[in-house]
């Protein structure tokens, strides 16, 4: 078990690693005009496409008008298109748009851009030293999870290509 002083350290270390990309994320959603909760929408529509306004509102935990709102948002933006359900003309299937897809892909290859030009300034042992403290990292994060009872769906969806 670590001692508090090198947790406090190893929280430090990761807050700071997480302002190397965050930045890089939020800059690109913004010239998008995508917000938190629209990208969560975008999120849930790429995992799950065809997906109805109640079904993102129970995944995201929100109400079905909340979600409507955000749906047409994203459909003005021309990110998301409706179309009608097969089986229940009440209910409407929501896709993603490429330019939807592209929203999230284009944050993470400028992150991927920046950060493989970080990743150059390390020496090959300190690269080495890096992926493996990463690995260890997301196999305690798994475990946790798994003790929890909770996933790291969210986070796989939106990192994922």
């Amino acid at each position: 078990m670590a001692t508090t002083r090198t947790n406090q350290r190893a929280l430090d270390a990761y807050w700071q690693s997480l302002a190397i990309v965050d930045p890089l994320r939020f800059e690109t959603w913004g010239k998008f005009h995508v917000t938190l909760p629209l990208l969560r929408v975008l999120v849930q529509l790429r995992e799950s496409p065809g997906s109805s306004t109640g079904e993102i509102a129970n995944h995201l935990g929100v109400t079905p008008s909340a979600v409507t709102g955000l749906v047409d948002r994203l459909v003005d933006l021309g990110f998301v298109r409706r179309e009608a359900h097969p089986h229940d003309r009440r209910v409407s299937c929501n896709f993603l748009e490429p330019a939807g897809l592209n929203v999230l892909g284009d944050a993470a290859d400028q992150s991927d851009g920046f950060v493989g030009q970080v990743l150059n300034e390390l020496s090959k042992s300190e690269l080495e030293d890096l992926v493996i403290s990463l690995e260890l990292l997301g196999d305690a994060a798994s475990r946790v999870r798994a003790r929890r009872g909770t996933s790291s769906r969210y986070a796989d969806a939106i990192f994922s290509r």
